[in-house]
């Protein structure tokens, strides 16, 4: 129960060191954090929040009796503010001592004059105004956290005080009860105990912290499959606006960036691939997580894992050079404009000369079909990647060439399979239809070799053959109208 510097990521900057003087400066906002910090331990062990224990002589005496426990945070709160104090770190210990013995027995003289009182939740609200309007000590809500401190005992998890807080929301309502709970709930999910209780069960850093984005941001579908706690949680946050909580779940959220920690584990495919992912939810997430700010910390931990040893680590196991390619060039257009984007460029610029990329597109590939539809994978990974146009149209210059090349084997194959006009022109409306070909001069040159085969006088005749009635002829149109749609053909207006 003392204070001492906040060394934790906070919306709004400190204004200085707060000192402890008198008893009352132990309930202020930045106090109750401090204590919540020094005597993490503690709190985690018995379940109960900063609120409790400064209004509970019961827990406040169980604290003090772990008398090295007790001395080694007054002494570490005595050290980060003797200088702002302007006193010895001795002289702060014991100015310390005195403040939390003066509230001690300020506590243990007011709840016994006044004990707690019993919450009902139906009429909690007008408990609130009723004790503010007889409120006239320098403790601010005193006797309303005093009697929340002893509605919640009992609580053997923090899942059972949720359930407390929830029935207290729910039955009361109004503005003074939210802040009240809100300031609890922010408590609670400050620890990184209770939330990783409330949360559940998680092998991972990264998946953790994508169940606090699901948290922030209620309410939101969560893709998380939280315990009890945290689906009650995310509850509370969905039905209400806890501004408090979410602040202490954002700080959280942060800790978790800022931290050192594998997001995957040891492996390396593991771990950036869980990078690219919380990455993603970020970026979807925006302000509900703090948007820029919070990416601007995601995005120091990226140049230390990606790496073109790392992708070269990640991707080894991809057989083909153009499978690998594709994989960087999605990582290159999911980084938007984080950290790493040169490292992932250098790769792909070591892939696409070095293993002759292009060049590996030749007739003797495979079938020219299914060799000319992989060719445009890889450019609408190109076109999609992010990379500056003038990159783009470097690499996919040859590539346009290698597929240009195939195109005439292409024809031939499909000429010989195929006897009729009509059955050679449905084939190539339906590979441009799977998207085989590149845009631009490639899939134009397939178009013109579609409009030669429907223009030829047998085409009507083989195209219909087989349909007696009117009406599947009608019905045969149509659907060619449809390939034509599909293909881009119809709307050049030309078909």
């Amino acid at each position: 129960m003392t204070q001492a510097n906040e060394g934790e990521a906070s919306s709004a900057p400190r204004q200085g060191t707060a000192i402890c003087r008198e008893p009352a400066d132990l309930y202020t906002p930045r106090s109750k954090r401090a204590i919540a910090r020094l005597t993490r331990e503690f709190l985690d062990r018995v379940k109960v929040t900063p609120t409790e224990l400064l209004h509970s002589p019961a827990l406040q005496r169980q604290y003090m009796d772990m008398g090295t426990t007790y001395q080694a945070a007054a002494q570490k709160a005595a050290m980060a503010q003797a200088q702002s104090a302007n006193q010895n770190v001795q002289q702060r210990l014991r100015e310390l001592y005195g403040c939390v013995d003066g509230a001690v027995q300020m506590t243990a003289e007011r709840l016994k004059a006044k004990p707690p009182a019993t919450i009902e939740p139906e009429t909690f609200n007008d408990f609130i105004q009723a004790a503010r309007k007889a409120e006239t000590s320098e403790f601010p809500d005193f006797t309303i956290n005093a009697a929340l401190a002893h509605y919640l005992n009992g609580c053997k998890t923090w899942g059972e005080k949720f359930d407390r807080l929830l029935l207290l929301l729910d039955s009361a309502g109004g503005p003074d009860v939210f802040a009240l709970i809100d300031g609890l709930i922010a408590d609670i999910v400050d620890s990184k105990v209770a939330l990783r209780e409330l949360i559940g069960e998680i092998e991972t850093l990264g998946k953790h912290l994508e169940a606090v984005i699901d948290l922030l941001t209620a309410p939101n579908e969560p893709k998380t499959e939280f315990a009890e706690g945290g689906a009650t949680l995310h509850r509370l946050l969905s039905a209400h606006p806890l501004s408090e909580t979410r602040g202490a779940l954002l700080r959280q959220l942060r800790r978790g960036l800022e931290s050192k920690n594998p997001l995957g584990g040891k492996n390396p495919a593991s771990d950036l691939h869980a990078h690219l992912r919380l990455l993603d939810r970020l970026t979807q997430a925006g302000d509900a997580v703090g948007g820029e700010n919070t990416i601007a910390i995601f995005s120091e931990r990226l140049p230390k894992i990606l790496t073109a040893d790392t992708l070269s680590m990640v991707l080894r196991s991809v057989d083909k050079a153009e499978e690998r390619l594709i994989r960087a060039l999605d990582i290159h257009r999911r980084l938007g404009t984080s950290p790493g984007r040169q490292q992932v460029r250098q790769y792909v610029y070591n892939i696409f000369e070095f293993e002759r990329v292009a060049q590996q597109f030749t007739p003797d590939a495979g079938p020219p079909s299914e060799t000319a539809k992989r060719i445009t994978a890889l450019h609408t990974a190109f076109a999609g990647s992010g990379l500056a146009e003038q990159h783009v149209l470097k690499y996919v210059e040859p590539l346009e060439q290698a597929q240009a090349g195939l195109l005439p084997l292409l024809f031939q194959g499909i000429e010989k399979d195929n006897e009729t006009s009509a059955a050679r022109a449905i084939t190539l409306l339906d590979l441009c239809a799977d998207g085989t070909f590149m845009p631009g001069a490639n899939l134009r040159t397939v178009h013109q070799q579609i409009r030669r085969y429907m223009s030829d006088e047998s085409f009507a005749t083989s195209f219909l053959a087989g349909a007696p009635d009117k009406q599947t002829q009608t019905q045969r149109l149509v659907e060619l109208h449809q390939k034509l749609l599909a293909s881009g053909l119809a709307r050049t207006g030309t078909a």
